[in-house]
């Protein structure tokens, strides 16, 4: 992309795979400062009052073309481990983004992982589908 445009993209409601439970990733915004990912969960019944949500400072997202790994460089809505957000009920939502350095638009596989081997309750997505064809464009 080139870094002198102000045309940001939109991707909405990419398809990918995540354990049950997981925050629903809404849409991925790229633009040439950054890569944004969206996110909406609602609290359940298994926490008591709702449970807790945090982000590990070393979650990464990795472009199946290239295989980078580009580390998180900022959250909205969401504490950044060691601190965390505390739910009210168990009928809470919460909206958070996360922030990572811009990648090239490509049709692609991409990867968001919060913890390498991690459990089913981390966050982490695979093959996120990414495809140009896709994309919306948002002019600033």
């Amino acid at each position: 992309m080139n870094k002198s445009t102000k045309v940001s993209y939109l991707l909405n409601q990419p398809k990918y795979e995540a354990s049950v439970g997981r925050p629903q990733l809404l849409r991925i915004e790229f633009n040439h400062e950054y890569t944004k990912i969206d996110f909406g969960y609602q609290t359940t019944d298994y926490y008591v009052k709702g449970g807790w949500v945090k982000i590990a400072p070393i979650t990464y997202i990795k472009v199946n073309t290239n295989q980078e790994r580009l580390t998180l460089t900022n959250s909205i809505n969401i504490p950044i481990a060691p601190e965390k957000h505390d739910f009210e009920t168990k009928k809470d939502w919460l909206y958070f983004s996360l922030i990572f350095p811009p990648i090239k638009i490509e049709d692609c596989l991409m990867d968001m992982i919060e913890a390498d081997k991690g459990e089913p309750t981390d966050f982490n997505y695979y093959n996120i589908e990414i495809k140009k064809s896709d994309l919306i464009e948002l002019k600033k």
